[in-house]
C-alpha cells in the first residue's frame, strides 16, 4: 500500500501554490528583475521543500481505491461548480472565462489597447492552464479549439488542488477508513453558516441572483465552501491549501514564503492568512523561553526573508497598479443596524463556536476565529464587499477543522452536543445544497450542459460591461496611471504598448 508522507504533502502543496508566481515573474517581468528573483524564488522554495520541518516524518497509509475516492471526489466538485466549459456556470464566470480568454490570445504582459492599459488581477490560477493553451496554439490554428483545450487544463488543474486539499484534511486528522475520510469530505463540501435561516425569516433585500441564499444580510456574507468554489474558484483553492498548510506545518520559518504564493493568488483571503500567522506567531514568541533564538531562527529565517522582503513587495506593486479596487470604507452602522449584525454573527459562526468553545477554548486558532469573523464583519471597503466575503474564507475554513475534529474525537462523550452541531450542519447544508440545484435546476430547464457564461469574450474594450446589472467594471482590471506606476516603470516586461502607449 501507497504511503504518503506529510513533508512530501507539503512539498507537493508548496510547488501547486508556486507556479503560478514562477510563470508570473519569468512573463511579466523585465529581464534582469525576473533573473533576480526567480533566484531568490528557487532558493526560498528549495530551501522550503529540502527542510523537514516536522523532524520525524509522519506517514499514513492509505489504500489506492481512496486516493482514487479523493479524486473523484474532487472532479465532481469541480465539475458542478462550472470548472473546464463543461457544465453550468454561475454568472461571476462571465469575467473568469473573459480573463481566461485574453491570457490565451494576447501576449504577456496582456495589454488592452482599446482602454489604453495592462491587465491587473488575480490572475494567477489560470497562468498555467493558459500557457498550457498558449502551447497547444502552435499545433492548433483554431481559436475556439485553444481556449476548449485550455479549459479542459483549467479543470484537471483545479481538480487536482481540490484533491489536495482533501488530502491535506485525511492527513490531518490521520484518517485511513474510508468511511471517514467520505464523511469529512462531504461535511466540508456542504459545511456553511446557517443561511436558510436568514434567508427565510431575516432577508433585509431581495436576493441578486435566483436559487442563492447568502446575501440575506445584503453587505455582509461568510460564502459556503461550495459557493467559494462556484463563484471564485481562483481565490478558493490556493486560499484552502494555504490555510491548511498553514495550520498543519506551523513552521513560522515558512509563514513569509506561503503569504507572496497565497496573495497572488488570493490577494483578500491572504490578508486572512496572514492575519492568524501574525496571531500564531505572537503566541509562539510568548510561550517560548528563548527568544533571540525564536526571532533569529524563526521569523528571520532566509525563506521568511525572500517571501517577505522580495516576493511579497513585488506582488503589492503588481496589485496596487489597480488605483480604483477600494470604492470607499464603512462602518458597519452605515449599512446595517447592531442586532441584525448581531444575528448574523449567531447564525454564521457563534452557534457553531458555542458548541466548540468548552473543548478548544485555550487553541489560539479557535480564538482567532471568533475574533476575526467578529472584526471582518465591521467594515466594508467595496460596493460588494469582497474583502468581508473572501477575507473571511481562511477563519471559516478553520472553524470547518475544529468542528471536524470535535466529529472525530468528541464524539461518544458528547451525544447531546453532537445532535446540536449535526442540526446545524444540517441546515447549514441548504446552502450549498442551493448552489448544487441552481446548475440542476437551468440545465435540467435547457436540456443541455454546458450553460456558460461567456457574453463579455474579452475585457479589451474601453467600457467593461457587467451583464445584467450594466455597471461599469473597468476599475476591477485595469492600472490607469499605469505610466507613472512603480511596477510598470521598472519591474514589467517593456512591450510595445508600454514603450509607446497612447498617453
Amino acid at each position: 500500500m501507497p504511503c504518503l508522507s506529510q513533508h512530501r504533502l507539503y512539498q507537493i502543496t508548496y510547488i501547486y501554490l508556486a507556479l503560478p508566481l514562477l510563470i508570473f515573474m519569468l512573463s511579466w517581468l523585465n529581464y534582469p528583475s525576473a533573473a533576480v528573483l526567480t533566484v531568490l524564488f528557487a532558493i526560498g522554495l528549495y530551501k522550503i521543500c529540502s527542510t523537514n520541518q516536522l523532524g520525524d516524518d509522519i506517514s499514513w497509509n492509505l489504500a489506492p481505491r481512496l486516493y482514487l475516492t479523493i479524486l473523484i471526489f474532487a472532479a465532481i466538485w469541480c465539475f458542478f461548480a462550472g470548472i473546464g466549459y463543461f457544465y453550468y456556470q454561475s454568472w461571476d464566470y462571465h469575467f473568469r472565462n473573459a480573463i481566461f480568454h485574453d491570457l490565451i490570445e494576447y501576449p504577456w504582459p496582456v495589454w488592452y489597447d482599446k482602454a489604453d492599459t495592462p491587465l491587473v488581477y488575480y490572475i494567477g490560477f489560470w497562468l498555467f492552464p493558459a500557457l498550457f493553451a498558449k502551447f497547444s496554439s502552435f499545433f492548433i490554428s483554431d481559436v475556439e479549439t485553444v481556449f476548449l483545450i485550455g479549459n479542459v487544463c483549467l479543470y484537471f488543474y483545479a481538480t487536482f488542488g481540490v484533491a489536495l486539499i482533501f488530502m491535506h484534511l485525511a492527513a490531518l486528522f490521520r484518517l485511513t477508513s474510508g468511511k471517514k475520510i467520505c464523511a469529512i469530505i462531504l461535511i466540508f463540501i456542504f459545511f456553511s453558516g446557517l443561511d436558510i435561516i436568514g434567508y427565510l425569516f431575516f432577508q433585509r433585500t431581495g436576493q441578486p441572483f435566483a436559487y442563492h441564499l447568502e446575501w440575506w444580510s445584503t453587505y455582509i456574507q461568510y460564502s459556503s465552501f461550495s459557493t467559494c468554489l462556484f463563484w471564485v474558484f481562483n481565490q478558493f483553492i490556493p486560499a484552502a491549501l494555504g490555510t491548511l498548510l498553514m495550520y498543519s506545518e506551523r513552521s513560522i520559518k515558512n509563514f513569509g514564503f506561503i503569504l507572496p504564493l497565497v496573495f497572488f493568488l488570493a490577494p483578500y483571503p491572504g490578508v486572512g492568512i496572514a492575519c492568524f500567522m501574525i496571531i500564531y506567531g505572537i503566541y509562539q514568541f510568548w510561550l517560548t523561553t528563548d527568544k533571540s533564538r525564536f526571532i533569529t531562527q524563526d521569523i528571520f529565517s532566509l525563506s521568511n526573508l525572500i517571501g517577505i522582503l522580495a516576493l511579497l513587495p513585488l506582488v503589492a506593486l503588481y496589485f496596487i497598479t489597480n488605483s480604483n479596487g477600494i470604492d470607499r470604507i464603512w462602518f458597519f452602522s452605515d449599512f446595517i443596524s447592531f442586532p441584525q449584525l448581531v444575528l448574523f454573527w449567531v447564525l454564521e459562526f457563534l452557534l457553531y463556536s458555542l458548541i466548540l468553545i468548552k473543548f478548544y477554548h485555550k487553541d489560539v486558532f479557535f480564538i482567532g476565529t471568533i475574533v476575526f469573523l467578529v472584526l471582518i464583519s465591521l467594515f466594508r471597503f467595496d460596493q460588494q464587499n469582497n474583502f468581508c466575503t473572501r477575507a473571511s474564507i481562511p477563519a471559516i475554513i478553520i472553524l470547518a477543522i475544529f468542528i471536524l475534529d470535535f466529529l472525530l474525537n468528541h464524539l461518544r462523550e458528547n451525544k447531546f452536543l453532537v445532535c446540536f452541531l449535526c442540526l446545524f450542519l444540517f441546515l447549514g447544508a441548504f446552502t450549498p445544497a442551493m448552489e448544487f440545484y441552481r446548475g440542476i435546476h437551468y440545465t435540467l430547464e435547457a436540456k443541455h450542459l454546458n450553460l456558460v457564461k461567456d457574453d463579455l469574450k474579452t475585457l479589451n474594450k474601453a467600457i467593461v460591461v457587467m451583464p445584467d446589472f450594466g455597471w461599469r467594471a473597468n476599475h476591477q482590471f485595469t492600472a490607469q496611471h499605469y505610466d507613472t506606476d512603480f511596477f510598470w516603470r521598472y519591474f514589467a516586461k517593456r512591450s510595445h504598448y508600454l514603450q509607446n502607449g497612447s498617453r
